[in-house]
This record gives structure tokens, C-alpha cells and sequence, in this order.
């Protein structure tokens, strides 16, 4: 994987605007989010149009991509696939929803998609368990669906079966967001279907373009391409092909600039550090556990310094990045002493 140390940089620089989003999210008139502040930012609400729309194709591009490097490194077959993606993510699922998300939710009473406000354990853990209420885990039921789509039909995964497998891919996508839109907060009706296999079909060009091309040219072509994908963002909202559009492009431009800044001195050094490598090793640990973290941090701060919806922003990012590495590394802790015992 060193070769394609721009993949796990994404996905860490994802992990981030995932809390980077869901801190705007308060700001902003996003209708999934059950709790606003009195008054919206323009200038959050700008970021958090850009973040939603990116931080899951990220992570869906690149578990596209790894899937690819995956298939063509072993010879697994579909069942032996199939059975690891289940290991890797229903169990963390089901496991996270049972021990944190629902305890959680019940005890502070949060509202979220899925969940209503006074809900008892029981309904919480029967709406976890049906996939209706999973907050931020949703995106593990989502990438496990779509990824099971696409390892039973791996074979259109190959470099001579690409144009089949993206006309299969739209096609599926059209299928499923006309006629089963109701799946329970699953999300295959969007557009992830085809981010999964834009992120596959990039593999076979990725070696390419990472030897070939300047990475001045993709850093500073990706700058661009970014500050014209903030800008379209902001009617995304009320065009659907537009954030589509924005959904299969974003994780693009993401992968490039990833692999020009790899190239960097300043991001090799970053690499070596224990932090960054701690960050990336448990980076979806820290991706579940800030739920209800970020709720409650609004709570306490908003009170307080709500007229300045720019700080309480910050000082929410930071709090919350911070209570995610203290109970992530409390995790740990716990699963190293029950591992070991």
C-alpha cells in the first residue's frame, strides 16, 4: 500500500471534514440535521454545502479503489469477499450501535433521522438494528450494500468490461433511486453505486497519472477544480443533477490532489509521524464515536457564544476532534485489555 499512500491521506483528510461537516451542520438549513442554531451562516452554510456533498464520495471512491487493488492482488471468490466485507463492516455496525449509539442517543434523548425524540431503548435498538436509525453509521450499511453489488459483479470490474460496467452501474443507479428509494436510510438510492465504481475504473489510470503528470499541476489544478466544485455546491441544493453531478466529480479532483501532495516533502514528513499514523490506523473509530460527542458540545458552547456562529464553530471542531482521540484511544484501551485477557 505505500505505493498508494495517497488513498489512506484521502481518507484521513475525509475523516476530518466529516466532523468539519457535521459541525456546520448546526448553522446551515440542511432538513436531515434535528437540531439548528437560532440563526444560519452564510459562510458556514457555504462549507457545509461543499463538505456533505463530499466526505462520503470520498470514502465510497476510495473503497471503490481498494476493491480494485484488491481483486486484482488475490483471487478471493465471491463468497470469501463477500464474507470479509461483512467482518469489516456490518459487524463494526452492529457492534457500534448496540454498545454506543443507542445507549447514547437514549440517555442524552437526541433526536436523529430514524429516531424520535423520547424513544425508548427498545425502539432504538429495533430501529438500529433495521437500519432506520444509525446516524453517522449509516454510511457502513451503505458501502457494504453497494460493495456487495459490485463483487458479484466483479467481472465488470476488468479493464476490457469498463464501458459495460459503467452502463451497468447508471443503470442500476436509475433502478434503485426510482423505484426503491423507501430502503431505510441505506442510501443505495443515491449516487454511490457509480462513485464505488468511478473509484474501481480509476485504478487502471491512477499509475499513470501519479508518474506523469507535475504535481504542481495536480495540486494546483485540483485548488481550482475544488474552489469551482465550492461554488456549485451552493445550488446543489436545489438542482439534483448538479449534486449528482458533484457526488461522482468531488472524489476525483480529492484523489488527485492527494497524490500531488504526497509528493511533497511536507506530507512525507507528516507520514512519519506517530500521530498521523495513529490517526489514519483508527480513523473510522474516530468517524463513529463523534456521534453524540458533536451534539453535545453544541449544547454547552452555543449558549454561550452563539452570536459568533464563526467561533463556536471552531471551538466546536476542536472539541470535538479532541473528545473523538480521547475516547477512540479509550476504545482501544478497553479492546486491547479484553483481546488480551
Amino acid at each position: 500500500m505505500k505505493k498508494y499512500n495517497y488513498i489512506d491521506f484521502m481518507k484521513t483528510m475525509a475523516m476530518f471534514m466529516v466532523i468539519v461537516a457535521h459541525c456546520t451542520l448546526f448553522f446551515s438549513d440542511n432538513e436531515f440535521w434535528p437540531i439548528k442554531a437560532d440563526q444560519e451562516s452564510v459562510l458556514l452554510r457555504w462549507i457545509c454545502n461543499f463538505v456533505v456533498l463530499s466526505v462520503v464520495p470520498i470514502f465510497t471512491f476510495a473503497a471503490g479503489f481498494l476493491l480494485q487493488l484488491s481483486l486484482q492482488k488475490n483471487k478471493d471468490s465471491r463468497v470469501g469477499l463477500i464474507r470479509k466485507k461483512a467482518v469489516r463492516l456490518l459487524i463494526p455496525y452492529y457492534i457500534y450501535g448496540t454498545l454506543w449509539l443507542v445507549p447514547t442517543y437514549t440517555f442524552f434523548d437526541i433526536p436523529s433521522y430514524g429516531r424520535d425524540k423520547g424513544a425508548s431503548l427498545i425502539e432504538g435498538y429495533k430501529a438500529m438494528a433495521l437500519g432506520e436509525f444509525s446516524d453517522v453509521a449509516w454510511f457502513l450499511l451503505m458501502l457494504f450494500w453497494v460493495t456487495l453489488i459490485w463483487i458479484l459483479l466483479k467481472g465488470l470490474l476488468k479493464k476490457e468490461n469498463l464501458i459495460y460496467g459503467a452502463v451497468v452501474s447508471l443503470t442500476i443507479f436509475f433502478v434503485v433511486h426510482f423505484f426503491l428509494q423507501e430502503i431505510y436510510y441505506f442510501k443505495i438510492s443515491q449516487i454511490y453505486i457509480v462513485v464505488f465504481f468511478v473509484g474501481a475504473a480509476f485504478f487502471y489510470i491512477s499509475d499513470a497519472i501519479y508518474n506523469k503528470v507535475s504535481k504542481w499541476i495536480l495540486i494546483f489544478g485540483s485548488l481550482v477544480g475544488i474552489a469551482v466544485c465550492v461554488c456549485l455546491a451552493q445550488i446543489s441544493t436545489k438542482i439534483s443533477s448538479v449534486e449528482y453531478l458533484l457526488r461522482v466529480v468531488i472524489p476525483v479532483i480529492f484523489v488527485l490532489f492527494s497524490m500531488g501532495l504526497c509528493q511533497t516533502k511536507v506530507v512525507g514528513k507528516l507520514e512519519e509521524t506517530v500521530v498521523y499514523r495513529w490517526l489514519r490506523k483508527n480513523s473510522l473509530y474516530i468517524y463513529l464515536l463523534q456521534a453524540p460527542g458533536v451534539y453535545i458540545v453544541f449544547k454547552i458552547l452555543y449558549p454561550l457564544i452563539g452570536s459568533n456562529a464563526l467561533l463556536c464553530f471552531l471551538l466546536m471542531f476542536i472539541l470535538t476532534t479532541l473528545l473523538d482521540v480521547i475516547l477512540t484511544s479509550i476504545y482501544l484501551f478497553i479492546k486491547k485489555r479484553i483481546t488480551n485477557a
